[in-house]
This record gives C-alpha cells, structure tokens and sequence, in this order.
C-alpha cells in the first residue's frame, strides 16, 4: 500500500507539506502542490479521508437541501454552489426531497451523524431541531423561531416593483396567483410588496392563494378566473408557475400580452446563459448562493451570527408585458 513517505520521496518533499497538500494547507505553493498531486496520481494514491476527517476535525464537505432539483431556481442555485465550492476544493452533498418532509428529516440525520462541515437548507418543512444543533446553518428565505443565518432578497420591493410594471402598462384589474409553503418564509413578502404599491395607485389587488402541493394546476388556474375574468394584469408566485399558466391561457384562447399581461418571479435560466422569455422579477440567484457559502464558513470559522442578508432584485422586461403606452 502507498503511503505518505512514498509520496514525500517521488516528489521529492518532507512528509509533512505531503499532509499538507492532502489537507488543502495555504501554506504550500503552488508549483510544490502540483508535484506532490503528480506523485500521488503516477502512484495511485487516495488519501484514508476518514483519518482526515477524524484527526482535522473538519470534513471538507458541505451539504445543500432544496426541494426539488426540478425547479429552475433550486437547480440554478445548487448549479452555483457547487460552481464556488469547487475553487474551495471542497465536495457538496445534496438532498434533493421532492418536498417530502421525511426525506429531507433523514438526509439532515444522516448528515448530522456523519460529519460534514455545514448546511445550507431551501426548505419549508418542520427542521427547528436541526437549526439549534451545533452543525453551522444557512436557511434560504426562511427565518426561524430562533435566530438562524439566513440569505433572501428583496421580496417585498420585488412586488412593489411588479405592481408599478403592470399599472404603468396600463393594467387595472391586478391579480395575485400562489401556491403557499406549509412554513412562513419571506417570499410571502412579494404578495405584501405588490398589495400595497396597488393600493398607493388607487387600485385593488384580486389574491388567490392555495396551500402547496397543487396537484391539479388548470383547477388551480380555474378557480383564479371563474372569480376574476376581467383581470388584465398579474403577478405569479414564481417562473415555473407562471410557465404553466401560459399554457394553460393558449388553451384557453387567452392571449398574453394582449388581453391579460403576466409577470413571474425569479428570472431563471432555462440553460447557462440563456433567460426565460417570462416578464419577471429577477433574484440575483448566483450572489444569494455566494452570499450563503460566505455565511456558511463565517459560522465554520467560528463566527458569530450576524443580520440576515437581503439582496437586491430587479425588473427583467420580457414577452409577457406589453410596451409602455406612447404618450
């Protein structure tokens, strides 16, 4: 079996800056980290990372727990985790639950019981127990009962942001579609944001709100319009919502922008580089996962907790709006 000290001879370097390149130590340079990651490769050697593990006392390894890796925003933002996690050298685990509240309670035992460094959780379900253990934690838009690290943006402005599009398009008839989290969360704020920019310009708000899971979206879309048929503009809870509510309209015979102008929110890519054609309210998702690894390794470090970061976010101006009127 190849051991460190065959390493250190290959490449022609002390034992110790081979455990230190095996530890990801700033204190090697970079032309000695290349020669003995040479000699471990022409070797054949692993490193034993549970003796790591145990005699670091860090793992290395971060674990993210998202919803569903379906969704747009989910997969984005796990797309731009592992992307920095990467240049760190450090590995992501990843619980993908489908909004089953067992699934994601066993992945967070089974991450709690074998060591990884911290958590960044997307979640709505019931996790209080896992947020007062003593394992680093980042919620995503959710705030807890007790104080949590947490990363959101704007969702309120991102309403009153929606609700001045619409009205400056020329809509009157405003609406509000969404299905609702089990948990308060702070993207309940973009419904508030945009009730109350309404209310400012005079007009009301028609709200339609379902708890999550919607099994059946065109009954979901069927009972927003059999109670509101002259609603000409609206804001829908997210992009992948709002995707299946233009479907759901081209069945319909109802024309977007021309009889009814949508605005989603989120303003995902469907590949890298590439944006929906959704008018929407867009998260600034690669800064939230930047700014919540940033978090993540404060606490790691030893950190205290400090105020929840809110970022940003911004009017992306597609095909679901109409111009502004000429004067």
């Amino acid at each position: 079996m190849t051991t460190i000290r065959d390493i250190a001879k290959e490449a022609k370097v002390g034992t110790t800056t081979v455990s230190r390149v095996i530890n990801n130590s700033s204190k090697v340079s970079e032309k000695t980290r290349q020669r003995v990651e040479s000699a471990m490769a022409k070797l054949n050697y692993f490193p034993n990372e549970y003796a790591r593990v145990l005699k670091s006392k860090k793992s290395n390894t971060i674990a993210v727990s998202v919803p569903s890796i379906w969704h747009p925003f989910f997969s984005e933002f796990v797309f731009h985790i592992e992307s920095h996690l990467r240049k760190k050298n450090t590995r992501l685990l990843i619980s993908s639950n489908n909004t089953d509240a067992y699934a994601e309670l066993e992945f967070l035992d089974m991450i709690r019981q074998n060591k990884v460094d911290g958590i960044i959780a997307l979640t709505y379900n019931n996790i209080e127990k896992y947020v007062s253990s003593n394992i680093p934690f980042v919620s995503i838009d959710r705030y807890f009962s007790e104080k949590v690290a947490y990363v959101t943006s704007d969702n309120y402005h991102g309403g009153e942001i929606a609700a001045e599009e619409l009205i400056k398009r020329g809509c009157k008839n405003l609406g509000y579609i969404a299905a609702i989290a089990p948990q308060k969360n702070d993207t309940l704020s973009r419904k508030d944001g945009f009730v109350d920019m309404a209310r400012i310009h005079g007009y009301k708000v028609a709200i339609y709100q379902k708890p999550e899971p919607i099994l059946n979206y065109e009954r979901f879309f069927d009972g927003f319009f059999s109670l509101n048929q002259n609603c000409d503009g609206l804001l829908v809870m997210n992009d992948q919502t709002a995707l299946l509510l233009l479907s759901y309209l081209d069945k319909k015979g109802i024309r977007v922008p021309e009889d009814i102008q949508i605005i989603g929110y989120d303003g995902f890519q469907y590949f890298e580089g590439l944006e929906t054609s959704i008018t929407s309210i867009k998260q600034p998702i690669e800064e939230m996962a930047q700014a919540a690894l940033d978090l993540l390794f404060d606490l790691i470090n030893g950190a205290d907790i400090g105020d929840p970061v809110v970022l940003p976010v911004h009017f992306k101006n597609g095909k679901t709006t109409k111009p502004y009127p000429t004067m």
